[in-house]
């Protein structure tokens, strides 16, 4: 059996997703996969390189900031995520697109009307950070916008949340943010508390990867992009099966992924109201909507009449409260249906429909087509 290594720093995060890619395709190769988590050892890679003697190894280097030492493996084919800078460009790879991220972000924050734009970037310079940066300032340009940059390193968080609490506040407000990851998004907000500055009023935050445990227990909650890490792994080893079958095109070695969603939070949600209980009542439907909330629930928690409390949430966000749950249903119905590998008929309970003639019907009305054809079309044009 073909065995193949794949190095990661630690099976948490955005990681679980790619190496989930990758044993996908190993079912359909027919491969073994070892993985090999670099901070829960202290052994050589070359140790599991002797120890296995795999056919190959992909390796995950997002946390990396120098090149991998190839002589550890021997020879043998690899595939690099996400590669640090200096890694020669003639390597098999696969990387995040920077540029479908930095429009998406740019996108968000643009709508907002924000009179000024900056990027912040991650702790360590990895070239994905600075790429983001890159291309977030390339996108603002072109509709005519300025950018600022913050890309120094940084270890102690209470000192970065203070150094940026200073640079922002000689920002023109509002300004759109966009962060290097969430982990740099919960810097930014902090940052944000420290200054007195409101969120999104006066700076609003998009970060990258919609790593829940960050975004949503960090206040505001976060507003992030979802890339799509699963097709990650799978382009990866995709690109190891080729050198692997000796299948592999002239030119063809590098690959990139896109983002699937972007999950909007509080930090680039305005809602037109001064009333907590309002803005309680939407943070709420945006996280309980696809676990059976219904409009009686929110009504309640408002405290109100059924007629008042409509008609002031509707003056706050321009719809009615069936309509956001709704909203927030149908968006994540959306984002399920982009992975062909989550059943149709598990969508319904999981965004909290009660029926799956009522949930097609939902979705024919809002987009003319059958929720199967609409799969069909969105997977065909990532």
């Amino acid at each position: 059996m073909t065995t193949v290594l794949f190095i990661t720093d630690l099976h948490t995060g955005t990681h679980v997703l790619e190496i989930s890619g990758v044993f996908e395709r190993a079912a359909e190769f027919g491969w073994r996969v070892i993985e090999i988590e670099r901070d829960r050892t202290t052994s050589p890679l070359k140790d599991f390189v002797d120890t296995w003697n795999p056919s190959g190894c992909i390796l995950e280097c997002g946390n990396l900031t120098q090149p991998v030492d190839t002589r550890d493996f021997g020879g043998i084919p690899l595939v690099y995520i996400d590669p640090p800078e200096g890694t020669p460009d003639d390597v098999f790879k696969v990387t995040n697109n920077s540029e479908s991220l930095a429009r998406k972000a740019a996108t968000e924050l643009e709508h907002l009307g924000c009179a000024s734009y900056a990027y912040v970037g991650w702790c360590r310079r990895t070239s994905w950070s600075v790429n983001r940066g890159k291309a977030f300032v390339k996108a603002l340009a072109e509709h005519g916008h300025s950018c600022a940059v913050h890309e120094a390193e940084w270890q102690d968080t209470f000192a970065i949340q203070k150094k940026l609490a200073k640079w922002l506040l000689k920002l023109r407000r509002p300004v759109g943010v966009f962060a290097a990851n969430d982990y740099a998004a919960q810097q930014i907000a902090g940052a944000c508390a420290l200054a007195e500055l409101e969120c999104p009023t006066d700076v609003a935050i998009v970060g990258v990867d919609n790593d829940m445990l960050v975004c949503e227990n960090t206040f505001p909650s976060i507003s992030s992009i979802e890339p799509d890490f699963r097709e990650a792994g799978r382009l990866a080893a995709d690109l190891m099966h080729e050198q692997l079958d000796g299948a592999v095109k002239s030119g063809e070695r590098h690959r990139s992924f896109g983002p699937l969603t972007l999950a909007r939070r509080q930090s680039t949600r305005a809602v037109k109201t001064g009333d907590r209980r309002i803005i309680m009542a939407v943070e709420r439907i945006r996280r309980d909507a696809c676990f059976g909330l219904k409009a009686a629930d929110i009504i309640a928690d408002i405290g109100l009449s059924r007629r008042l409390a409509e008609r002031r949430f509707r003056a706050a966000t321009g719809k009615t409260i069936l309509g956001e749950i709704n909203d927030v249903r149908f968006a994540e119905a959306k984002r399920l249906l982009r992975d062909n590998t989550v059943p149709i008929g598990f969508i319904t309970g999981k965004c909290g429909w009660e029926s799956d003639s009522y949930f097609k019907r939902f979705f024919k009305s809002r987009t003319g087509m059958t929720p199967r054809n609409w799969r069909k079309q969105a997977t065909k044009a990532d």
